[in-house]
């Protein structure tokens, strides 16, 4: 019999420029200098891929997952790029109040906290990048007929975003995240994906940064996070054996253990 996904987490929406943008938000407003989280999801994701986050940390920190513009229960915008994503979780920022966050983005929604962190630093406090890379050389050189296969057929992807580890529940709210994700959406965030190249700018990188990798990632190996590591100032790597590309959702525990030292420690 196979699991069933948990249904989706409340969203509070908020209207940028005209754009119905959502988000989750845990963890109580008090005390008020209690450390804040926002947490920006990949390709054809939500806010959802960050539910173990949202849950887990919430005790500690005020915890919120967006939804990017076309996913979850967000309005789509024309023409997806990092720049026009980074905008809108920019706005969301500001909108949550004039605290400086811990931004943490999870492969393209890395591309997405780097952009911020390079253009928008004075709302961070800190940087935390999840399976990600400055440029992803594989995906800019495969035909664009090969990616929108892959688009169309996003329930295929266990052993593409997954190692053996993950458990069932994981798996699940995984693929009903997908699903929920429209063809143009997903095709429009490969596009955005394929424009974005920051290696020339990683050492202009001025915040405290956790990288985070699996050590069975297929979708960013681990050479792209020992690239970060080295190029951006003072910058710590944390490799988890074994695990995945969707590390949010498979090793949980461990992401949730690192980010919470990290922010301790900032």
């Amino acid at each position: 019999m196979s699991i069933q996904a948990p249904k989706p987490l409340p969203r509070e929406l908020v209207q940028i420029d005209g754009l119905t943008v959502a988000f989750v938000r845990a963890g109580g407003r008090w005390p008020l200098r209690r450390e804040r989280l926002l947490l920006v999801h990949g390709t054809g994701c939500s806010a959802d891929s960050w539910r173990y986050q949202v849950e887990g940390l919430a005790r500690e920190f005020e915890v919120v997952a967006v939804d990017l513009p076309g996913h979850g229960s967000s309005a789509p915008a024309g023409d997806p790029s990092i720049e026009r994503y980074a905008e809108t979780v920019s706005h969301v920022l500001q909108r949550l109040g004039k605290r400086r966050a811990f931004l943490a983005g999870h492969s393209m929604g890395g591309a997405v906290a780097l952009q911020i962190a390079l253009e928008r630093p004075e709302l961070l406090k800190g940087l935390i990048l999840v399976a990600t890379a400055a440029y992803l050389d594989s995906l800019a050189m495969t035909p664009d007929i090969l990616l929108w296969a892959i688009a169309a057929l996003p329930h295929k992807f266990k052993g593409m975003f997954f190692s053996d580890l993950v458990t069932a529940e994981a798996l699940a709210i995984a693929r009903d995240d997908v699903r929920r994700c429209s063809l143009e959406t997903v095709l429009g965030d490969f596009s955005a994906s394929r424009g974005f190249d920051f290696r020339d700018r990683l050492k202009q990188v001025n915040l405290p940064t956790l990288i985070l990798c699996g050590g069975s990632d297929l979708i960013t190996p681990v050479r792209y996070s020992e690239r970060l590591c080295k190029e951006i100032p003072g910058s710590v790597l944390v490799m988890i054996e074994k695990a995945g590309h969707m590390l949010p959702l498979e090793s949980a525990q461990r992401v949730n253990s690192a980010i919470r030292g990290f922010i301790r420690r900032v």
